[in-house]
């Protein structure tokens, strides 16, 4: 709908909406040449994701906070999460439950019930 309104091609009715695109079409002309697409919803997580760190941050000036971004090659997930002290994964005590039915020799009568 954005795209639509600033390429002047919708009418932009929500009041609360012309400032916002007042702001862009004076952005606009600072740039030699700016394109605009539509990302279907569905295609759309990486964009709301930036959208949503951008809101959390004051632009100073001139200065603007970089967004580094990386790539993983294995879910985020397996990054975070740290071996027990014994060396077996979080989810150890779980993965052997469910297999063999028995309870870690060590698990306390809280955790039993947990599991």
């Amino acid at each position: 709908m954005v795209i639509h309104q600033i390429k002047g091609e919708w009418e932009t009715r929500d009041a609360k909406l012309v400032p916002y695109r007042d702001h862009i079409q004076k952005l606009i002309d600072q740039f030699e040449r700016i394109d605009f697409y539509h990302n279907p919803r569905e295609d759309n997580q990486l964009d709301d994701a930036l959208a949503t760190l951008s809101s959390m941050f004051q632009i100073d000036g001139n200065e603007m906070s970089v967004i580094r971004i990386a790539s993983k090659d294995q879910p985020t997930y397996c990054c975070e999460i740290e071996s027990e002290s014994d060396g077996q994964p979080w989810y150890h005590d779980i993965m052997t439950y469910l297999k063999s039915k028995e309870y870690s020799p060590r698990a306390t009568e809280n955790e039993k019930r947990t599991l």
